[in-house]
This record gives structure tokens, C-alpha cells and sequence, in this order.
């Protein structure tokens, strides 16, 4: 075993876990800096239109990148159980059978999403004022990065998969550091607007991937050695496909709801949009260590499940609960106390500060739901349980756009039910996925068993 890799089958699951997990927060606040930096400089030096702008694409990116992240998780779980069961020979063939499925998937969603940009902006009613640059920010993030993002995601999934969450942490922060420079002057001296912080963020990226991938081949043989697998196997590609796929679709239906939510959110103007943008990268960013856990959990599961012990994913979800709801009773106090200083800090516009630190305030209470929905969906998926993400995605939206469509339209809510529909959708999740769990049918999800025949 490399000494960078971590057996998660032995020893406390407490320490394990949040061990493992404090350097994927960290990784996925800076992978996260990237939009939050654009945003930050795009509207303090562009413009607020500028700034609703970008905003007005989050959603509709993430759609498209939802199925390439969801490939990712696909790999990091295939390779994460047979890594558990000690089967070198699947581990190594599961890696390049993972890259085929996340690139080829990469290469589709990046030609789905530049065809359909336009179309796709003045159907989910996007202000005229605002078309242009959002078709510009989101034609060069999807067209130049999607690839990009998946090929980092892909190496840094792997590593995980073998319980190094550390090494890709110092490669992101160098990114964010390169972004943050690229952006200053691309934006500032360059006047480059939109199209500048688009393209400093992929540069950036790109600077992640390949260092990312570089350090996988170097120091683990297992990258090395699933070279001489290069030949595809149909039966890892299934196996892959069946967890990314469900994983996908559920991500993308998610991001898809956000985008008939911006329908929605669209119609009530740009400081509204202005709004929502500024919470929603708010809580992109405060999701993040509920997001680190819930990832670590997919190796914590999976690394279990290959291994036949059960009894630890649910001493490790008991571990996951308790740090859930510490952060969430954090996090209240901060946005209660502070929520006007906090938004302030994204645009000058003393409407759009308003009503996104009200909006902040809403979603803040009910954070501690949206983690363990997170937590569960990752204990599920790294178990192999694909079924349940589908179906999952699928409860999503239909709670977000069902309810923001029946609360922006009661007389005493208005607008803010575009915030309460958020919320609402969080508890409805997860206790849709705490009755999966409480099913049990999860425990007999084990691709291992599953490629020996059992």
C-alpha cells in the first residue's frame, strides 16, 4: 500500500473520517473559489448586471457538469471497493475503464451544452440585458473547462478512492492562487469582462488537472499499472456506468431544478437574481464541509463494503450526524449576527444586500438538513446502491420547482418562497434518504460480490 493511501477498513471511524475529510473541505472551498472569485470581481469591477449575469448561468453549467461529476463518483466507488477488497489487478483495470467513461461522457455534455446555450438561457427567461454575457461566461466555462474538470476530477477521485484526500488540496490552492491573479488582470488592466474571469478559471483548471494526474502517475502504482489494462472491459464499464450514470442523472436533476428555479427567480428581475446569486454562492461555499464529509464517506463506504463490514458505515454515520449538526449551529449564529456584512462583500447594491442576507437567514436554519441529505446520498452511493440516486434526483426536483412554483404565489410569501422552497426540498430529501437507509437494502449493493458472482 502506498504510504500517501489509507486503509479505512481499520481503526477509529471518528479519526478516519474526519481525518480524511478536512482536506476535502478545504479542496472543494477552493474548487469552489473559482465562481466565487469571478463573481466577487466581475461585480465589483464590471458591473451588478455583470454580476447577475454570471450568476444567472450557475445552475445551467452545473446541469450539464452534474453528469461528468456523477461519472467521477461512478469510479471513485468501483475503484474504492475493489481497493478495499484487496483486489490490486480490478483496482488498476477500474481506473483507465473510469477515465474512458468520464472523458467520453465529458466530450458529449461539452457539445450538448455549446449547442444549446442560447436556446436555453431566453427559455428559462433570462433579462436581454443580461443574454450576452451569460452566453459568453457559460460557452467559454463549459467549452474550454468541462473536459478539463472531469480529467482533475477523475485523478483526484482515484486518490481518494485510496484514502489520500491531501496531495490534490495543494494543487487546487496553487490553481485558486493562479486564478485570483489571472482574474485581477484579465478583468482589471485587460478589461477582458466576463469573457477574462471565464477564461482564467479554465487556465487555472487546467494548471489542477495536469499537476493532479502527473502526481497520480508518479506516486501510485496502481495508475501505472492500469496502463497494461488498457484494453476496455465491458464489465467494469458497466459497473462504472451503473453508479455514474444514476449518480450523474441525480446531480444533473438537482442543477436542473436550480434552473427552473432561475425560471422562476428570472421574472422577478435582476436584483432579485442579484439575490439569489449572492446566497446561493454563499451556501455553494458553507456547503462545502458538509460536502467533504459526504465524500469521504463515499470512500468510507465503499472501502467498507469491498471489505464485508457493514457494522463500521454505521458507526461512521453516527460520527457524520454529530459534525453535521455542530457546523449547522455554527453557521446560524454567523448568518443571524452577520448576514448583511457578509453578502456585502459581493456587490455595492444596497437591494441586492438586503434581500440575499434575509434570504441567507432563511436557508441557515435549515442547514443541518441539507448536510445529512449529503451525507446519506454518499453513504448510499458509495455502497453501490444506484437506485436510490435516480429516484433521488427525481424527488429533488419536483420538491424545488413544485414548491417555489406554489409559494412565490401565496400573498404573504412572495419572493422568499424561492428560498423556503429550498429548504423545504433539503427535509423532504432526507427523509426520503433516511428511510432508504433504515431499508437496509443497501447492505447487499456490493459490486465485489456482485463481479464474483454472488
Amino acid at each position: 500500500m502506498n504510504a500517501n493511501s489509507t486503509d479505512m477498513t481499520q481503526g477509529r471511524p471518528a479519526s478516519l473520517i474526519l481525518r480524511f475529510a478536512f482536506p476535502l473541505v478545504i479542496a472543494n472551498l477552493f474548487q469552489q473559489g473559482y465562481s466565487v472569485v469571478d463573481n466577487i470581481i466581475v461585480g465589483r469591477w464590471v458591473g451588478a448586471n455583470a454580476f447577475s449575469a454570471v450568476g444567472a448561468t450557475i445552475a445551467l453549467t452545473n446541469t450539464f457538469m452534474a453528469m461528468c461529476w456523477g461519472s467521477t463518483i461512478g469510479l471513485s466507488v468501483v475503484v474504492s471497493q475493489y481497493f478495499g477488497a484487496k483486489d490490486e489487478e480490478k483496482t488498476a483495470a477500474a481506473i483507465i475503464n473510469g477515465f474512458y467513461v468520464c472523458v467520453a461522457i465529458a466530450v458529449f455534455m461539452t457539445a450538448a451544452a455549446l449547442s444549446l446555450t442560447h436556446p436555453l438561457l431566453r427559455l428559462l427567461n433570462t433579462p436581454e440585458e443580461l443574454i450576452g454575457d451569460a452566453a459568453t461566461y457559460m460557452q467559454v466555462i463549459v467549452g474550454g473547462g468541462l473536459v478539463i474538470v472531469t480529467v482533475y476530477h477523475s485523478a483526484f477521485s482515484a486518490l481518494r478512492a485510496f484514502g489520500d484526500s491531501k496531495t490534490p488540496l495543494f494543487f487546487m490552492i496553487a490553481a485558486n492562487l493562479l486564478n485570483v491573479g489571472l482574474d485581477l488582470l484579465f478583468v482589471g488592466p485587460l478589461k477582458m469582462g466576463v469573457f477574462g474571469a471565464a477564461l482564467a478559471t479554465v487556465l487555472s483548471q487546467l494548471i489542477a488537472a495536469v499537476c493532479c494526474l502527473g502526481y497520480a502517475f508518479m506516486r501510485f502504482d496502481y495508475f501505472k499499472r492500469a496502463l497494461w489494462y488498457s484494453k476496455p472491459d465491458g464489465r467494469l464499464i458497466g459497473q462504472i456506468l451503473k453508479i455514474g450514470v444514476p449518480s450523474g442523472f441525480q446531480y444533473s436533476l438537482i442543477f436542473l431544478s436550480g434552473s427552473v428555479l432561475q425560471w422562476i427567480i428570472n421574472g422577478f428581475g435582476a436584483s432579485v437574481i442579484g439575490a439569489f446569486t449572492a446566497t446561493s454562492r454563499i451556501e455553494t461555499l458553507i456547503e462545502q464541509p458538509f460536502a467533504g464529509l459526504a465524500n469521504a464517506f463515499v470512500t468510507y463506504t465503499g472501502q467498507n463494503i469491498g471489505a464485508g463490514r457493514i457494522e463500521r458505515v454505521k458507526q461512521g454515520l453516527r460520527v457524520a450526524a454529530w459534525a453535521s449538526a455542530l457546523f449547522s449551529l455554527v453557521l446560524l449564529l454567523v448568518f443571524w449576527t452577520a448576514g448583511d456584512v457578509i453578502m456585502g462583500i459581493f456587490v455595492d447594491d444596497s437591494g441586492i444586500v438586503s434581500l440575499s442576507a434575509t434570504g441567507i437567514r432563511i436557508t441557515s436554519v435549515f442547514f443541518f438538513a441539507m448536510g445529512m441529505s449529503r451525507v446519506f446520498r454518499n453513504l448510499l452511493n458509495g455502497a453501490g446502491d444506484s437506485l436510490y440516486s435516480m429516484v433521488n434526483g427525481v424527488v429533488e426536483i419536483v420538491g424545488r420547482v413544485g414548491l417555489a412554483l406554489f409559494l412565490t404565489r401565496v400573498a404573504f410569501i412572495g419572493i422568499w418562497g424561492i428560498w423556503a422552497a429550498t429548504c423545504l426540498t433539503w427535509v423532504i430529501t432526507v427523509f426520503f434518504a433516511l428511510w432508504r437507509y433504515k431499508s437496509e437494502a443497501w447492505m447487499s449493493k456490493s459490486l465485489v460480490m456482485e463481479m464474483a458472482g454472488f
